[in-house]
């Protein structure tokens, strides 16, 4: 009877054993599933987003160094996808998205209006981010992480500059020196107040000085509005 007892209370320590593994091997592989599910939807979104900012940093003709370091971050998150989902609909789009990205070329019509403006601000801050959570996971050190914010700063700086400075050239090109004036002396005023050294500033300066005085009127031209506006005084006395 004694044995019998036993064997019965080991059976059921054995069922109760069986059925805690069946049970944790259940959730281990529920856990997993909704793991691969959120970071899969994370992966998603960085990639996307990443990507985004990666084409507007091409068109503003960012630095080859600071994009290829960006270009491989989005890499290491597609080659993550492909380890959670091989062959998915996903992995294909980003991989497409990624090629497409990579054969964008600099623009100079780009940045044209304020809502142009607007995203490249966004996308450029954006970019920043980035660097520091890579240096974060250490795939960037903190001295050239350092150097990339200030150069993705001076970008911000030029892709505004720049962007009066095609207004400038379109309304000079119209004939309406004074806009053309205007615009090129916002640019100047957006140079001249940015904290980078003075070297790195001058080739803008210098372009601005020789725009100003190509839109500047003329002397001649003056004198002939002068004598036009006085011969009609004239004629109205």
């Amino acid at each position: 009877m004694l044995q019998d007892n036993l064997i019965y209370l080991i059976s059921l320590v054995a069922i109760g054993l069986i059925a805690l593994l069946i049970n944790y091997y259940i959730s281990a592989r529920e856990q997993r599933q909704e793991y691969r599910f959120k970071r899969l939807h994370e992966l998603r979104r960085k990639s996307e987003d990443a990507l985004i900012t990666l084409t507007l940093l091409r068109e503003a003709n960012c630095r080859a160094d600071i994009v290829e370091k960006l270009g491989e971050y989005v890499i290491s998150m597609i080659e993550e996808i492909a380890q959670l989902a091989p062959g998915s609909d996903l992995l294909e789009e980003l991989s497409a998205q990624k090629e497409s990205t990579d054969r964008i070329t600099p623009s100079t019509t780009t940045f044209t209006n304020d809502r142009a403006l607007k995203r490249a601000q966004i996308h450029i801050q954006h970019a920043e981010r980035l660097l520091i959570e890579m240096t974060q996971l250490g795939k960037l050190n903190i001295v050239r992480a350092k150097q990339f914010q200030h150069e993705l700063y001076w970008l911000h700086v030029c892709v505004f500059a720049d962007a009066h400075i095609e207004q400038g050239n379109y309304f000079l090109e119209q004939g309406d020196k004074l806009i053309a004036m205007s615009h090129y002396k916002h640019a100047k005023a957006i140079i001249a107040r940015t904290n980078v050294p003075q070297r790195q500033k001058q080739g803008y300066m210098d372009k601005l000085k020789d725009l100003l005085n190509a839109a500047r009127p003329s002397s001649a031209a003056a004198s002939g509005n002068l004598a036009a506006s006085l011969d009609i005084l004239k004629e109205k006395e």
